[in-house]
């Protein structure tokens, strides 16, 4: 148990030279490698069909392709695994509110629907005495059973 709380922390710390949480750093290489590979063979084989220029330009055109296109690239993936990253927290804050909620909703439900089994406990043991009473006083013999508790609150004074 222990052990997967640290590896939650850790998968939550943020890398430094990136700036996304480390849970993210091996599928962002994994895409930014699969994407990066794509566009160097479509380059590569854009440049070398092309057959104007001589070796050396080609090549100096293709690095120097690769490399804004590298960079541009590793941008917009840390961009977007921050946005899909603020999503998950904001939704999991939001799960957790509303779980919350719930929970508060459910305590006072079951607060109100004790309070009014009190107040109709209440009632019929008013009424009960009420009718004794009124026998004590006519002098009618009584012998109605007082009103039954129901079972959870038998046994137990508030």
């Amino acid at each position: 148990m222990a052990n997967i709380q640290i590896d939650e922390v850790r998968d939550n710390e943020i890398v430094t030279f990136i700036g996304i949480p480390r849970k993210w750093v091996n599928p962002a290489l994994k895409i930014y490698s699969f994407i990066f590979l794509g566009y160097a063979i479509w380059v590569i084989y854009l440049k070398f069909n092309s057959g104007t220029q001589v070796l050396l330009e080609r090549l100096s055109a293709l690095f120097t392709h690769l490399a804004g296109f590298s960079v541009v690239e590793g941008l917009t993936i840390v961009a977007i695994i921050q946005v899909v990253d603020l999503i998950m927290y904001l939704t999991n804050k939001f799960k957790t509110k509303v779980k919350k909620q719930v929970n508060e909703a459910k305590a006072e439900g079951k607060a109100e629907g004790k309070a009014e089994g009190r107040e109709e406990i209440q009632k019929a043991w008013v009424a009960w005495n009420a009718r004794r009473i009124e026998a004590e006083t006519r002098g009618i013999p009584f012998d109605e059973h007082p009103p039954t508790l129901p079972d959870d609150t038998q046994g137990t004074s508030e």
